[in-house]
Order: C-alpha cells, then sequence, then structure tokens
C-alpha cells in the first residue's frame, strides 16, 4: 500500500509540474511575444496546446528569440519528458514484476 501512495504521489507531482510549466510557458508566448500570439490566432482554453502543436504554430514558436519565453519553452520540454519517462518506467517495472510474480 505505501508503494501505491509513493507512485502515486510522484505522479502526480511531475503531472502537477508538468501542467504549471506548460501554462507558464503559454502566458510567456501571450505577454512576451504578443505578434506570435496574435499570429496563433489568440488561441483560448482547450485550443492553445492544439495551436501550439500545428506544424504553423511549430514554425513560429521556433523563431522566437526572447530569451524568457525560450527558458520557459525548454522547461515546459523538460518536465514533459520527465513525467512521459516516470510513466513508462512505472508500466515497464510493472509488468516485469507482474510477469516474474
Amino acid at each position: 500500500m505505501l508503494v501505491l501512495i509513493v507512485l502515486v504521489s510522484i505522479w502526480a507531482f511531475l503531472m502537477f509540474r508538468s501542467g504549471v510549466a506548460e501554462y507558464k510557458y503559454y502566458q510567456s508566448v501571450k505577454t512576451l511575444e504578443p505578434k506570435v500570439w496574435e499570429q496563433l490566432g489568440s488561441p483560448k482554453y482547450l485550443k492553445i496546446p492544439i495551436v501550439f502543436v500545428s506544424s504553423k504554430g511549430s514554425k513560429l514558436l521556433r523563431g522566437i528569440s526572447n530569451e524568457t519565453v525560450c527558458e520557459f519553452a525548454n522547461k515546459h520540454r523538460q518536465a514533459g519528458i520527465q513525467f512521459l519517462a516516470y510513466v513508462a518506467f512505472v508500466l515497464v517495472a510493472s509488468i516485469v514484476y507482474f510477469k516474474i510474480a
């Protein structure tokens, strides 16, 4: 039971951190790069992540030279990779454990 609590706590922490990093990245683009934000179509709510992943959005975001926005983009990418790596690790470890047990 303790293992489950620890695993879920780590998962929740990484998920929360990833969400906060994503929100800060979107807000930094919105406030520090308003021209890029308008070229993205000034997205709202659930449309924001879709616009950021689209091919047009990716091209626009790669052209940003603002250091703060680039820093938030790197933190967002890093948090997402760490979250996915943790989920993959737990899944692989669970599969191995249940195959052996």
